[in-house]
């Protein structure tokens, strides 16, 4: 018995946790929840973490190199000899026995023709780039939460309005009371599909088990926010990323035009070596040099200037995608702030639109009431989305 009450103690937690437990969730609880559990922003943050790893590793070619090279060799050589490449490239003496060989070299480029400097600044305009598409799937992530959070309380709704319609006709008398029943009822079924729907499509936004249960803190309500359309475009060309990736892209070509022409330049470098030689220890012969080295290229068969053709085709290209964004940005921001407006005064006035008493023009009432007020809060969520403003504060994973 005292085992099986230590066997119970054990697994009554287990079980008790595993039961499903009912969580209440706001509009802003949600997003914050999406924008965690994103598995694409969460992709993102290892591209961005990756960007980053790129800028340090080009800011390092603009430092000196130093280099540090020792070899012990055993020799039976009847003519002097350089190892290859691979061994630093040791000079081994003619004779027999062993020989050591030490060297510290340190190399710099004096003169790349920017090759290095715009290097970097291309690495670090990659990293903007790279937290500017992060931004934009964050803020599509933002409107399609709150779509998904609103679309979930709207079914709700209906099936609420479809039980008060079929109290409505059990306590009500009438040859077509049971007919009405049973049309109810087949909507119910079809409600409830519908809300199973809505409630996996939200849960999957937000990154929870498909088999949570959750409450909605919130309600339908008519957005009382008024835009200008002027202003509209004005925010957007602003805040969207959209338009801030055509103008890193521009950039990045930019840079690319001149680290094509930079090939066409001489290369300037300045180096030193240190070297301790000898057959045993201490190495009494020493070797120091310093070397300025100058590079010109001459001929490659024109491929220096087929390569800067391409770069300034891809700029013109930038600029053309750009122009084209820009027409898209105006598009999209006219076409949700008349979406916006329609609803938003369509949902005003039936504020105005007084019940009726029969239960089925009640719920035809309720769902009409509904649908308007659900078109009204996503057109809402597209607004801001499109002027890149109003979207949910960042939270700390950004």
């Amino acid at each position: 018995m005292r085992i099986l009450s230590v066997i119970i103690m054990i697994l009554l937690p287990a079980f008790a946790f595993a039961q499903p437990s009912e969580r209440t969730l706001t509009l802003e609880e949600s997003i914050s929840a999406g924008i965690n559990n994103s598995p694409e922003l969460l992709a993102f943050t290892e591209q961005i973490a990756l960007a980053q790893q790129r800028v340090g590793e080009a800011r390092a070619s603009i430092y000196p190199k130093i280099d540090f090279n020792f070899s012990a060799s055993r020799i039976e050589n009847d003519l002097p000899l350089v190892l290859s490449p691979s061994f630093e490239s040791t000079y081994l003496p003619q004779g027999v026995g062993q020989f050591y060989a030490t060297r510290f070299t340190l190399w710099q480029y004096l003169y790349a023709a920017g090759r290095y400097t715009n290097n970097l600044r291309l690495a670090e305009t990659s990293l903007s780039q790279a937290r500017g598409q992060s931004e934009i799937v964050r803020n599509r992530v933002v409107r399609d939460t709150a779509k998904a959070f609103y679309s979930l309380i709207a079914a709700r709704q209906r099936l609420k309005a479809i039980d008060g319609a079929m109290n409505a006709l059990r306590s009500a008398d009438g040859q077509d009371v049971q007919k009405n029943l049973a049309i109810l009822t087949e909507e119910k079924r079809r409600m409830l599909y519908d809300v199973a729907r809505a409630q996996m499509t939200f849960l999957d936004m937000i990154g929870a088990e498909l088999t949570a249960e959750v409450e909605l803190s919130g309600d339908l309500a008519c957005p009382e926010e008024t835009y200008d359309v002027n202003k509209a475009i004005a925010w957007a060309f602003q805040f969207r990323p959209e338009l801030r990736q055509t103008q890193f892209q521009e950039t990045i070509d930019s840079l690319r035009v001149n680290l094509s022409m930079a090939e066409r330049y001489p290369t300037i470098t300045m180096g030193a070596n240190y070297e301790w030689q000898g057959e045993q220890f201490p190495l009494a012969k020493t070797n120091l040099t310093a070397t300025v080295n100058l590079n010109v290229p001459v001929f490659d068969g024109w491929a220096a200037w087929a390569r800067i053709k391409q770069r300034k085709f891809q700029a013109r290209e930038g600029k053309i995608r750009r122009s084209y964004m820009e027409d898209q940005v105006r598009r999209e921001v006219r076409e949700a702030y008349m979406d916006y407006n329609f609803w938003q005064e369509t949902a005003r006035a039936l504020k105005d639109v007084q019940p009726s008493g029969d239960p089925l023009k009640t719920r035809d009432e309720a769902f009409a009431r509904i649908d308007v007020l659900l078109r009204a809060l996503h057109s809402k969520s597209d607004l801001d989305w499109a002027t890149g403003r109003n979207l949910s504060p960042r939270t700390a994973t950004d």
